[in-house]
C-alpha cells in the first residue's frame, strides 16, 4: 500500500471516530441522571463489610451518603420525594454501628425532621423517641424532639404526652422544661386541672433548686395560660404576677 493510500485510509478513520463520537454525543446528550430514591439498606453484616469489619467507618460513610441523598445531576430532590421507611431503617442500621455517636440522630432531628408531610414523620418521630432513650450523654435531646415534632407537627397530642412523661421521669439534673412539657401538652389538650397540678408539684419539690427566672416563667404559665382570670386572683400562686387583661 502506497503512502498516499496509507495517509488516505488513516483520514477515512479519523473522520468516521468523528462521526460516530458525533452521533454518540448526539444521543446521550439529553440523557441525565436519575435519583432513583432512598435505597432499602442492607443487612447488619453487608454494611459492616461495606467499612472492612470498621463500624466507625460505615457508620461515617451512611452519615454522608444520608447528607448527600437527593443531590445528583445539580439537582437537589424535595425531602417530601423521600420513601421515608427506607431512610428510617438506614438510621437504626446506623444506630447499630454506633449507638453513641449523635451525627444520624441530628440529621434526622434537624434535616429530615423539616418535611411537612405527617405521613413521613411518623416513623422519624419513632426513631427520636428510640434514640432519646438512650442512657448516656444528652440524648434526651432527641426524646425532646420527638416530643416537639409529635406536639406540632403530627398534632398527636396524646402521642406527644406520652413521650413527655418518659423525658420527664429521666433521671439526672435535666433542663426544667422536661418536666414541665407533660403540663404544656395537657393545657393543650384543654386538662387544666392535670397542668396545674403538674405545674405546681414541679414548684413545690424544685424551686428552691430552680434559677428564679425560670420560676417566675413557670407562675406566669400557671396564672395566665391555664387558670382563668378568677381563679388566678385568688390562688396564693399568682401573688405579684401581672394577669393578663
Amino acid at each position: 500500500m502506497t503512502s498516499k493510500a496509507q495517509r488516505l485510509t488513516i483520514y477515512a478513520l479519523f473522520a468516521l471516530s468523528l462521526a460516530l463520537n458525533t452521533l454518540l454525543w448526539a444521543h446521550a446528550r439529553p440523557i441525565k441522571a436519575r435519583w432513583l430514591n432512598v435505597p432499602p439498606p442492607p443487612s447488619r453484616e453487608g454494611v459492616a463489610f461495606s467499612g472492612l469489619g470498621d463500624k466507625a467507618l460505615a457508620y461515617r460513610s451512611i452519615g454522608l451518603m444520608l447528607q448527600n441523598l437527593g443531590d445528583t445531576g445539580g439537582r437537589v430532590t424535595g425531602l417530601k420525594a423521600y420513601n421515608y421507611d427506607n431512610l428510617v431503617k438506614w438510621f437504626y442500621l446506623a444506630d447499630y454501628l454506633d449507638p453513641h455517636s449523635d451525627f444520624v440522630p441530628y440529621l434526622a432531628a434537624f434535616y429530615f425532621g423539616a418535611v411537612d408531610d405527617p405521613k413521613k414523620l411518623e416513623p422519624l418521630v419513632d426513631y427520636l423517641h428510640f434514640a432519646g432513650n438512650r442512657s448516656e450523654g444528652k440524648k434526651w435531646v432527641w426524646l425532646g424532639h420527638a416530643v416537639y415534632l409529635a406536639r406540632f407537627q403530627l398534632k398527636d397530642q396524646d402521642k406527644a404526652y406520652k413521650m413527655a412523661v418518659e423525658m420527664a421521669s429521666l433521671p439526672g439534673k435535666l433542663p426544667a422544661w422536661t418536666k414541665e412539657m407533660p403540663a404544656f401538652i395537657m393545657n393543650v389538650k384543654g386538662e387544666k386541672q392535670a397542668a396545674y397540678d403538674i405545674m405546681v408539684e414541679i414548684l413545690r419539690s424544685n424551686a428552691k433548686e430552680m434559677d428564679p427566672i425560670e420560676v417566675n416563667f413557670m407562675r406566669d404559665y400557671i396564672c395566665n395560660r391555664i387558670l382563668d382570670k378568677q381563679r388566678a386572683k385568688a390562688d396564693p400562686v399568682c401573688e405579684g404576677i401581672a394577669l393578663a387583661q
